[in-house]
């Protein structure tokens, strides 16, 4: 239900921008914002108990520091495709897609350490 409740806020808040646009666009811009932002913190209780249920994974799994990392990783894709969508809106696609790539090598680089911790764990498991 709470999808239902983001994506109206989101679509008046695009009705609203695109027709103050022409007359006012700075003002469109900071709707666009502040729907953004109200859209995101309507989202913390399911991200915090998406954030429990994968500490409970985690656990079980036996994968030291994995919860933390997918939260870390997540966040971070999050906040990249925020400045990602800023910048097209922008008219900024250059910027847009070097967001991207720094993102991509960051996650990958993030998650370099928990592949060899998998890794290590199936040659263990099959030795």
């Amino acid at each position: 239900m709470e999808a239902v409740r983001i994506a109206l806020l989101l679509v008046a808040a695009a009705l609203a921008c695109a027709a103050m646009r022409a007359q006012r666009p700075e003002l469109a811009a900071g709707v666009a914002l502040a729907a953004g932002a109200a859209a995101l913190t309507m989202l913390l209780p399911g991200l915090r108990e998406a954030a429990s249920a994968l500490s409970l994974f985690a656990d079980a799994s036996g994968l030291d520091g994995g919860a933390a990392l997918i939260l870390r990783a997540t966040g971070v894709s999050l906040i990249a495709e925020f400045a990602v969508h800023i910048c097209e809106d922008a008219g900024e696609k250059a910027l847009a897609s070097r967001v991207e790539l720094a993102v991509r090598v960051t996650l990958f680089a993030m998650a370099a350490p928990l592949l060899t911790e998998v890794v290590a764990a199936v040659t263990e498991a099959l030795a």
